[in-house]
This record gives structure tokens, C-alpha cells and sequence, in this order.
């Protein structure tokens, strides 16, 4: 960033410089080159308009003397006005009287060309007689100026001899005298500058040259100077009447005001713009280039100033042949010049500074690199061309053994396996540029040096060798070996230690999980063509925990290795234990479906068979899940996953079970996971509805409320069942939010009338235990503004499984504030009239089970009356699920149960379906009561 800065800070200041040598004239040689050189690659053609009469030689030669008789000028100029021009303009000396007749001969010429006539006009140096210098005025003699107007055709050289610009007018004989070009009338307009820069571009060969002898003879055809103007002049060499000029060199005086009155045409005319152009097309150039930040090469800054020098020329160059601006280009090129070779020097420098920063680098890097060889970690030897040892690390020579050091001895002292490696590889030739490698591991099991006759401890040695082609200069090149080893006996020891880890069971010697899953792709070979038949066995212990939290850890750990040993003695092949109590064993043959049973009691048995241990005796419980390949297929994660899903089925069965796999359990999971991930969004995208089923008083026949149903449309799956999904909600939590929603949207319905009728709402047991029900409640009640004495919390024995104090305790919360609470399913979970005498509940409801085969069912009939006797005592209100028949509510009623609801009183409806509903109850009260 600072070079960037520097460099762009002496971009501004080269800049200043030239604008400063170009003010005080130092470019003006260089700026005059330039524009000569743009003039001569310019031709523009003439307007056509001015015709120069030319005094030349044969004109001379003819008339025979000079000067010539004014009689002669007149002749001229009858001539030319018979000729019908436009304009005269005589370049010829008037100054001085002739004599009296050719005087008058012209002056009346003169009148008669009607006053359109110009008469040179000029002021030159005279040498007194005293030998100074003085200016003389010449102007046309009176006579002839009552009949021409006198011009200027004085003209100023610049410094080097070269006319580029004539003034508009001088000052002769105290009369103000416009210039020639500008006087000519037809090309009158108004000038701005002192001064008309004459336009060299102009192709003065175009301009038409007539000899004057030809115009006294009437030998020119006329079209040639009808209405022209005329510049009569001498062009002959003889006359001196010769001037320098860019681009010609030495041409008439007359072809110089010929071409100034052409560059004052429009098309023709010059402006002066100055060196701004260029300059600034060069300084936006090279600002670019400084600010990409990158360094220059030598090649790439003489690149940028010949793209430099090219644009700017041909800047100037376009401007002047297609506008007319004159664009003084030696001060871009000046800038360009100055910056590049600014610029050069500072890359000498910092190149100059970056090679002796190498320099010190390399030396530095030798001296590191001689260390790191030395305190290397590993062995480094370093062998040249020679076969000699250059340098060798500390832990080589430990490693070695080399006392004495390996510097400076020839490699044959190294171990044999070590040398015959390097030299094989050095007497190779090796590319330029690529380097030839070997690489391997060597155990020396006699020892580093038994080949030699010096026998020692195994040592296993890592190590590399790469020989190198190193350029020396000159066209010298060496090849030099680099040795590199490592003793890595300790860490292949760790290896194996880690491999057997991860592939064994420390505890009991089993296979590890991974370990299983290789040797069941090896036996099963399921990529092959023939594969393998097998069966996969999965054994849990049960009641493991017991034996760990009364005998003693030890005692648990001896009773798995002695699992282990029982599964091996029944001929299963790759005993392993999956992790806790769990193992897997493989019995390598398919079985009958009557085999089945043989071989899993068979295992069972021989596990569950009391263990003896010390002094302790042990009994365990087991549970066996089986697949094999003709089920779950020849892939070892199959296979797994197959039998972990048999093992949960048997998990759930009573006593010592077994359960083999069967195609359906996928499915079942199958239907479980996608109902799991449709749920995901059924709340959100609005799939979930509630619908409601009327509770009703048995005594009066009257709706008196409902139970909120929650629904599921989905639009792929239809409608799903509750039993289908709502175990999936609670099983992965998304019963919580599902739940809110359902006490949110139920209170929101009841809450639109407000002439009674309860609403009942059924609440999980995940709920309780990682919800917040009572919030969610409070929420509930609060956005709805439904009175809390209209809604019933439903809840069944499985929220008091686990934390009995804490959800009774939030029950209690519940009621106080003043919201009802039924124990639903009643009589068939786990009921005990322990819960019951502590329970803060205001209703009952009896399961459908008991009431499903009303009158038949006397047993019960009997479950009824007990329930119903009971919840009298205790003050609790009734009611029965599942009436179908008005029968079966009569029975109930008799029996003493306050409210019903099943299929006799209407299926689950939706709210307007089941305000329709209670017309046909004629309860108008409780109309919209939900």
C-alpha cells in the first residue's frame, strides 16, 4: 500500500514537471516534431476557391525583364477580369513609382476591376546609412490605393525559420492593415485569435497554379478562374521570394498565403487545444496500471510506454485530420517517459533489495535447514553423487547407533537394506523437476544391523527416499539422496492394541460390533454369486441391573464373560456383545420353521440357567430377537437392524421370549417413521381438525357437553387414525405442541356461546412429564376468555407411572383454578384405589370395554356397579363410553351413571354439525355450547 501510494504520488509529480517544462517552452522543439510529423500523414484536399497566378520562370523568360513594366500587371489583370474571378490579390511591391504611362496603365486596370482588388502591403528592415537597422513601411503607392485595398502579406518565422500561424493585420505607416487571408472578402468571418494557424494538412499540390504568361496570352481555359480568387505572386526561385514551412520545406510566399486564406475555410480551420489531452490520457493510463498493485517487469513497463507513446500519437493524430485540434503531444510522451523510467528504477531497487533479501534468506535457510537436518525428530541423512554422507540428524545416529557420527563417511556404513535403497536410486537418472521416491516399512527383527553380522533388538523402521536432481549452475547438475526413517516400533504396538479395541470387547473377549458387521459381510458374501446362508441371533439379559446393584460390579462382569462362554459352547460363531447386557452371536445355517423354537429355547435355557460365582449365585432374565438371510437379505446392517426390531418384540412379550423376524415388523416402522415426518407439518399446514362427540345426562337425555377428538386429513395419506398416530406424537414429543393446539382450538370453539355446555380435552402423559400442561391451560383459557368451570381435563393412569407428587401436585393447581379433571379409561391400565383415594379428579369414565356387550356380560355388569358404587362414596361423577343402544344407556342410567357418550347419542361431528345435532335433543339452552 505504501509503494502503491509512492508510486502514484511521483505519478502526480512527473506530471507537474512536464506541464511546467512544456509553460516555460522546453517542449516546444519536441511538440513542433510531432505536429510536422501528424501534418505529414494528413492530405485533405483544397476548397478549390483560390488560384495562384504564378510569376515563374517561363513567365520571366517570356516578358524578358524584371522588374517587370507595370503595363505588364495591368495586362494581368485585364486578363483575369475578362476571366470573370471573384478577387485579385497582387503580391507584388507597389511602393515605388514607376514610369508615369505604365503608372497610369495600372491604376486604370485597377479601376476597372472595380475595387475588388488587394495590394500588398508589408514592413521590412532597411539598413541606414549610419549602419543601423530600421523598419521601413511599404505600402502601395496613393493612386493605386483609391482603386485596391492594401493588405498584409508580412509573415513571422518562429525560431527555428518555419512559418506556422500569420497574424490577422499589422500596423504600416500608423494605418491598421488586415493580413492577406483575412482580407479577402468572400471569406470574411470573425476571428477570436490574433493569429491563424496555418493547416499543413492541406494538400498544397491541389491548389491551382497558373503561369501569368498564360493569363496575358488568354491561354487558360476559363472554368479555371471563373469566380476564383486570385493570388498573383513570384514563385520563380530567382525572385527570393521563398519561405520555409512544416511538412513542404521551402515553397512560395504566395503558396503560404494561399494556404493560410484556405485554413481559415471552414472544415480547415485549426484550434489549438494544447498538451491537456494527452496528458491526461497517459496519467489516467498509468494510474490504472499503478493501482492493480502488482509489480512490474523491465519488458512490461517498455510494453506501457510503447501503448503509451501509440495512443497519444494517435490521439493527436485523429483529433487533427477529423476535428481540427491541434494537440501538442511531447508532454504526455514526457510524462509517459519520466514515470517509466521513475518506475524502472524503483523496480532496480526493490529487485536489488529482494535479491539481497534472498540472499540473506538463503543463507538464513541454509543455516535452518542445517539444524532442522541436525534436531530433526526423525532420522535425515543427506548422500550426494558420491555415495557420500553430507549431513545426518541427531536421531539418525541414535537410532543408528553411530557413535562416532555419519558425517563425512561413505554410505556403506548404513544399514544394508538402508544403502542398497539409496544407491539404486541415485545411479538412476531423475528427471528435472521430478524427483524419484521410495517409500516402506521395514521390520528388522534380528536387529538394525544383522545383515552386517551384529544381531539386536526388533525394530520396526518407517522410511522414505528421494533422490533429487539439483541444479548448480553452469550446466552442473548433482543428484543427491534424501534419507528418511523413524523408529515406529512403539506406535505399531499401539496399533495393534487400538486395532484389537476396536474389533474385541476387553471384558468379556467378544467381538465388538464393528468386528461383527466385517465377519458378517465376509461370510455372507453378499456382493458374490453364491452368498451364504445364516441366522443372526440378538440376546438382552434381563433384570442384569439387579445383579450389578446387589452383588457388586465384579460380579456382574464375571457373570458376562461367563454369557459369553455359553454362547460359544452352543456352537454360535461370532460371539459378540453389542454393548450393556445386549449380544449377538450367528448361527451359520438356516433353520425349518419348526427349528426355530428348538434353537432359541435352546439359547434361552442355557442363559437363564442359575450362574455361580464365588460364593454368589446368580439368575437373570433373557429376551432373543432372530433374522436370518432369507428375511433381511445378505447385508450385514440389515441383518442387524432386522433382528433389533424381532429382539423389541420379544422385549415386550412376558417371561424368557423369543420372536423371529417377520417382514411386517418393517412395514410397521416403516409406517411409523412416515407418519412421524407427516406429522411434522400437519399442524402448520392446517391437516389437523377437531371434531366432537356429545356427552349427555343420562337422566334428562340432554347434551350437556362434549369431548374434543382431535383428526388428521393428510393429503397423500388420507385420513389417519388416532390409534395410528397419536402413540407416533407421543413416542417423539410432538404430542406437546399438538396437544396446545388441541386445548387452544377447543376452548376457542366452546368460547363462541356463553350459555354453557363443558368441553372435555384429553391430555397426554408425555404431556405431564415434559410439557407444561398447566400453562398451556392458562394460555388456553386466557385467549379464548372461555370460563374455566367449562372445561374438563381428561387424563388416564399413565400420568401417575412415573413422578406421582410432582403430577398430582399440578392436578391440584388444575382444579384450583377451576377447571375439571376425569380419569378416563378407567379399569384398564393400572388402576389401584391407592391413586384413586389420592387423585384430584371430579368424574370417572368407564372404559367402552365394559360397557361394549352390555346386557350380556354380567362380569361386567358387575365392574359397573363396583366402579359406580365407589365414585358415589368417594362424591366423583360417572360416565360411561361406548353406548351404542338405548338399552345399554337405561342399564347404565339404572346403575347409577350420570352422563353417557358413544354412537346412541352421535358420532364425533364437527361444530356446526354438532350444534345442528343438539336441536334434534331439544336442549335449546345448551345450543352453540360448543
Amino acid at each position: 500500500m505504501a509503494l502503491t501510494l509512492k508510486k502514484i504520488l511521483t505519478l502526480v509529480a512527473v506530471t507537474a514537471f512536464a506541464l511546467l517544462v512544456e509553460m516555460v517552452g522546453g517542449l516546444v522543439p519536441f511538440d513542433r516534431y510531432f505536429n510536422e510529423y501528424h501534418y505529414s500523414m494528413i492530405n485533405e484536399p483544397v476548397s478549390e476557391k483560390i488560384v495562384i497566378v504564378a510569376i515563374d520562370p517561363a513567365s520571366l523568360e517570356e516578358v524578358g525583364q524584371w522588374p517587370w513594366p507595370r503595363r505588364v500587371h495591368a495586362q494581368i489583370i485585364d486578363g483575369l477580369i475578362e476571366y470573370q474571378v471573384d478577387e485579385i490579390a497582387l503580391d507584388i511591391d507597389l511602393s515605388q513609382p514607376s514610369n508615369a504611362l505604365d503608372d497610369l496603365r495600372l491604376t486604370e486596370a485597377l479601376g476597372r476591376a472595380g475595387g475588388f482588388t488587394y495590394l500588398a502591403s508589408f514592413n521590412q528592415l532597411v539598413r541606414q546609412r549610419d549602419g543601423t537597422v530600421a523598419i521601413a513601411n511599404s505600402l502601395p503607392l496613393a493612386q493605386f490605393r483609391a482603386y485596391g485595398e492594401p493588405v498584409v502579406v508580412n509573415v513571422r518565422p518562429d525560431d527555428d525559420g518555419k512559418i506556422r500561424e500569420l497574424d490577422n493585420g499589422a500596423r504600416i505607416a500608423g494605418e491598421n492593415i488586415k493580413s492577406l487571408p483575412f482580407a479577402i472578402s468572400q471569406y470574411q468571418a470573425p476571428e477570436a485569435q490574433p493569429s491563424v494557424l496555418v493547416n499543413y494538412g492541406l494538400d498544397i499540390a491541389q491548389i491551382d497554379v497558373i503561369s501569368a504568361i498564360d493569363v496575358i496570352e488568354r491561354r487558360v481555359e476559363p472554368e479555371r478562374l471563373a469566380n476564383k480568387t486570385v493570388l498573383v505572386g513570384a514563385t520563380a526561385v530567382e525572385l527570393g521570394d521563398i519561405v520555409l514551412v512544416p511538412k513542404y520545406g521551402h515553397i512560395p510566399g504566395v503558396a503560404l498565403l494561399a494556404l493560410a486564406a484556405e485554413s481559415r475555410l471552414e472544415g480547415n480551420r485549426l484550434t489549438s487545444v494544447g498538451s491537456w489531452p494527452g496528458v491526461l490520457l497517459v496519467f489516467v493510463m498509468l494510474l490504472a496500471l499503478v493501482l492493480r498493485g502488482k509489480p512490474f517487469s523491465i519488458w512490461s513497463l517498455v510494453a506501457t510506454y510503447v501503448v503509451a507513446f501509440v495512443l497519444v500519437e494517435l490521439l493527436a493524430f485523429y483529433a487533427l485530420s477529423q476535428f481540427g485540434y491541434l494537440i501538442n503531444s511531447a508532454a504526455a510522451h514526457t510524462v509517459a517517459f519520466g514515470v517509466i523510467v521513475v518506475f524502472f528504477f524503483y523496480e532496480l531497487t526493490v529487485r536489488r533489495a529482494a535479491i539481497e533479501q534472498i540472499s540473506i534468506e538463503n543463507v538464513r535457510m541454509q543455516a535452518i535447514l542445517d539444524r532442522v537436518v541436525e534436531d530433526n525428530f526423525d532420522g535425515v541423512i543427506i548422500i550426494d553423487g558420491q555415495e557420500r554422507i553430507v549431513s545426518a540428524s541427531r536421531p539418525a545416529e541414535e537410532i543408528l547407533q553411530a557413535r562416532a557420527g555419519l558425517a563425512g563417511k561413505k554410505a556403506q556404513v548404513l544399514p544394508g537394506l538402508f544403502f542398497k535403497e539409496a544407491v539404486r536410486l541415485l545411479r538412476h537418472k531423475v528427471m528435472a523437476g521430478i524427483p524419484s521416491k521410495v517409500s516402506s516399512l521395514h521390520h528388522f527383527e534380528q536387529g538394525i544391523y544383522a545383515d552386517k553380522g551384529y544381531p539386536g533388538r526388533p525394530v520396526a523402521l518407517e522410511y522414505s527416499i528421494t533422490v533429487s536432481r539439483i541444479d548448480l549452475g553452469h550446466g552442473v547438475n548433482e543428484q543427491v539422496a534424501c534419507l528418511t526413517f523413524r523408529d515406529v516400533t512403539e506406535r505399531l504396538n499401539h496399533e495393534q492394541r487400538l486395532s484389537y479395541l476396536a474389533n474385541y470387547d476387553t471384558l468379556t473377549g467378544a467381538f465388538s460390533r464393528q468386528k461383527l458387521v466385517v465377519e458378517l459381510e465376509n461370510y455372507c458374501r453378499p456382493r458374490s454369486a453364491t452368498p451364504r446362508d445364516m441366522t443372526l441371533l440378538l440376546l438382552d439379559l434381563d433384570r442384569f441391573k439387579n445383579i450389578n446393584d446387589s452383588l457388586g460390579i465384579s460380579i456382574g462382569d464375571e457373570l458376562l464373560r461367563q454369557v459369553v462362554k455359553r454362547l460359544g459352547k452352543l456352537g454360535l460363531y461370532s460371539v459378540t456383545r453389542l454393548g450393556g447386557d445386549r449380544f449377538a452371536a450367528v448361527y451359520p445355517h438356516l433353520m425349518e420353521e419348526h427349528e426355530v423354537p428348538i434353537l432359541a429355547n435352546k439359547v434361552l435355557s442355557a442363559i437363564v440357567s442359575p450362574y455361580t460365582i464365588g460364593a454368589h449365585r446368580a439368575l437373570i432374565g433373557a429376551s432373543l430377537g432372530m433374522t436370518d438371510t432369507n428375511n433381511s437379505g445378505y447385508f450385514a446392517e440389515d441383518l442387524l437392524t432386522h433382528v433389533d426390531m424381532a429382539h423389541s418384540e420379544a422385549k415386550s412379550m412376558p417371561g424368557n421370549s423369543f420372536f423371529p423376524y417377520r417382514s411386517e415388523l418393517s412395514a410397521r416402522v416403516k409406517d411409523r417413521q412416515s407418519i412421524e415426518v407427516a406429522l411434522l407439518d400437519a399442524v402448520q399446514n392446517g391437516q389437523l381438525f377437531l371434531q366432537y362427540q356429545p356427552q349427555v345426562d343420562l337422566a334428562t337425555n340432554r347434551i350437556i357437553g362434549a369431548e374434543s377428538l382431535v383428526r388428521w386429513q393428510h393429503p397423500e395419506l388420507g385420513f389417519v387414525r388416532p390409534d395410528r398416530f397419536i402413540s407416533v406424537a407421543e413416542d417423539s414429543g410432538m404430542i406437546i405442541e399438538i396437544g396446545r393446539w388441541v386445548l387452544l382450538q377447543s376452548c376457542m370453539d366452546a368460547a363462541k356461546s356463553n350459555r354453557g355446555g363443558r368441553i372435555a380435552v384429553n391430555v397426554s402423559a408425555v404431556q405431564f412429564e415434559y410439557g407444561d400442561v398447566l400453562g398451556d391451560i392458562e394460555y388456553a383459557l386466557k385467549e379464548s376468555q372461555l370460563d374455566p368451570s367449562r372445561l374438563d381435563i381428561e387424563i388416564t393412569e399413565s400420568v401417575f407411572v412415573s413422578k406421582q407428587d410432582r403430577t398430582i401436585g399440578i392436578l391440584d393447581s388444575i382444579i384450583e383454578r377451576g377447571v375439571g379433571i376425569a380419569l378416563d379409561d378407567f379399569g384398564t391400565g393400572y388402576s389401584s384405589l391407592s391413586y384413586l383415594s389420592k387423585l384430584p379428579v371430579n368424574k370417572i369414565k368407564i372404559d367402552q370395554a365394559f360397557v361394549r356387550n352390555l346386557p350380556q356380560d354380567q362380569h361386567s355388569m358387575a365392574i359397573i356397579d363396583a366402579v359406580v358404587s365407589l365414585s358415589k362414596h368417594m362424591n366423583k361423577k360417572v360416565v360411561a363410553e361406548g353406548i351404542e343402544t338405548q338399552e345399554q344407556a337405561d342399564i347404565l342410567r339404572r346403575a347409577g351413571c350420570h352422563i353417557g357418550q358413544g354412537y346412541l347419542f352421535g358420532k364425533p361431528l364437527g361444530r356446526e354439525e354438532f350444534c345442528n345435532l343438539l336441536e334434534s335433543y331439544n336442549a335449546p339452552l345448551q345450543k352453540n355450547a360448543v
